[in-house]
């Protein structure tokens, strides 16, 4: 347990040389969850509540009900406690993200692969991500193309969702390079 809070668990998090094999891919996984539930609670501690229940029960009791494309209420971050908290739940994202592109890097050192991967397995989609959901009220969501490159909402949907399933794969379930390779020796050995 004392390796766990030493440069071990630091470098496995945010380090960017070496190699991981995919046991240590799927710990990320507990320890993504570990990550939720911290920002969950300070979330639900730090942050005013009451102005974000009374929406949405006028919400759901309004006829004919929200139109398509409300926005959502939120919370209020009123006072110092609120900023606080919207403060830490920033940092713990941005730590997230940073672990996050620095395991998947590792994780593709072990399959023999650069950082550029990163491209089409973390960033493009999460990029069409926020397309589909920036168009999502528009009126052009109805279709499945617009615009200049002539991709919609659904396309770009069904992209990023090809391109996610991808990359679980790749990193969840190949085995990473035997022996040796240019990033480093084999974590198995």
């Amino acid at each position: 347990m004392d390796r766990l809070f030493r440069g071990e668990s630091m470098s496995y998090l945010f380090g960017f040389k070496g190699r991981v094999n995919r046991a240590k891919i799927w710990l990320f996984i507990l320890v993504t969850l570990a990550w939720e539930i911290a920002i969950g609670l300070v979330a639900v501690f730090g942050l005013s509540w009451t102005r974000y229940a009374h929406e949405l029960q006028s919400m759901a009791h309004a006829e004919p009900g929200p139109p398509i494309g409300a926005p959502m209420p939120w919370p209020d971050p009123i006072g110092g406690i609120g900023l606080v908290a919207v403060g830490v739940i920033g940092l713990l994202v941005l730590l997230y993200f940073v672990a996050l592109l620095a395991v998947y890097t590792k994780r593709l050192h072990d399959r023999n692969k650069s950082a550029w991967w990163l491209l089409p397995f973390v960033f493009i989609p999460w990029g069409l991500s926020v397309f589909y959901l920036a168009a999502a009220p528009n009126v052009f969501a109805m279709s499945p193309f617009f615009g200049p490159l002539g991709i919609g909402p659904g396309s770009a949907h069904i992209i990023g969702t090809i391109l996610g399933l991808w990359a679980f794969i790749e990193l969840f379930f190949f085995r990473g390079t035997a022996g040796e390779n240019r990033f480093g020796p084999d974590p198995l050995a």
